[in-house]
């Protein structure tokens, strides 16, 4: 490990999420070392562990690159920060005391501490430079890519029932599948359609199903490979995202990307990432759910149109442009 410039943290690699934009760009990265053991980066027993490894590396790297948002209190070399949003810190359905504080006192003074800022979006910059208050130049939008395996191209899923697609952390509360639950009961187009989700559903959802009548229209199938979630994407009639708070939002672009119809919502980054290729919605309001639900399935001209478009837009993000930007940033 003496070769390479810089020490990366790969601690974060994984499937979705963050998991995805580790995974991705750490394997394109140039000059890189990767961490790959350690506690987890989030965890207090991390800062000491972390605190430890850059103290024994400083004189073989140039500096430290972590794809999350893991704190680094003290760091004998330039370090820099990936934080792709702050859900924690301005969403009352995803925040605590506890994660408060834990932002405040340790995640802020490693920003300000930090060489650089990566996130992926510009409403992530935003709201990181009105939070840290910090200088504009600090902070890099590296945007997010789309797996190759997720293309147009390719075998459907085709259970024999016509479904709408919602891929996350369906228990996560800025997700909104309670509001989507009950937005889904109202759609009054196809008896038949159902509504598939990739991620285990809480008790309280749970319930909400059961109140709700969904009990045989609910499907859920969790840890799908992507080359089985690229089927899933493609038979799809629509992919529902209604979220609360993103930062970026990745499965509006996968959906995009296998040519299905997009709905999401009118907040944080999802306008910015979908542009004019998707149905917006207020995500507080079943109401517009269920309005925009039933709009892209009873419109075929409009199915159409988003399809193409979102063929375009997401054509335009890659990870091989994200990884680009972050290698120049590790550099400068």
């Amino acid at each position: 490990m003496m070769n390479n410039t810089i020490l990366a943290d790969g601690r974060w690699s994984g499937i979705h999420g963050i998991g995805r934009f580790s995974t991705e760009v750490l394997s394109r990265l140039k000059q890189a070392d990767i961490l790959t053991e350690g506690p987890h980066p989030l965890s207090l027993q991390n800062i000491i562990w972390q605190t430890r490894q850059l103290h024994r590396y400083k004189k073989k790297y140039k500096i430290f690159f972590t794809p999350g948002f893991n704190p680094v209190i003290y760091s004998p070399i330039p370090f820099v920060l990936t934080v792709h949003d702050l859900i924690h810190w301005h969403l009352p359905e995803s925040t605590s005391f506890s994660k408060k504080m834990y932002y405040h006192f340790l995640i802020k003074p490693s920003i300000l501490r930090a060489h650089t800022i990566l996130t992926v979006s510009d409403y992530s910059k935003k709201t990181i430079l009105e939070w840290a208050n910090i200088p504009e130049n600090k902070v890099v939008n590296v945007s997010c890519g789309i797996s190759q395996t997720l293309t147009k191209e390719g075998p459907k899923h085709t259970p024999g029932y016509p479904y709408l697609l919602h891929v996350g952390n369906a228990s996560k509360a800025h997700k909104n599948v309670a509001r989507l639950l009950q937005a889904f009961a109202n759609v009054k187009i196809d008896s038949r359609l159902r509504c598939v989700f990739t991620g285990e559903f809480s008790p309280e959802l749970n319930q909400l199903v059961k109140k709700c009548h969904l009990e045989n229209r609910i499907v859920i199938q969790q840890n799908l490979s992507d080359s089985v979630l690229a089927e899933y994407y493609r038979g799809a009639e629509a992919v529902v995202f209604p979220s609360l708070y993103e930062g970026f939002g990745l499965s509006i672009l996968e959906g995009m990307a296998c040519g299905v119809p997009v709905i999401t919502s009118n907040v944080t980054s999802m306008p910015e990432i979908a542009g004019d290729a998707a149905i917006l919605v207020d995500p507080m309001r079943v109401d517009s759910i269920t309005e925009g639900i039933e709009k892209i399935l009873g419109d075929t001209a409009l199915r159409m149109e988003l399809i193409e478009r979102g063929l375009k837009r997401a054509a335009s993000f890659s990870w091989d442009k994200t990884a680009a930007i972050t290698q120049k940033a590790l550099e400068n």
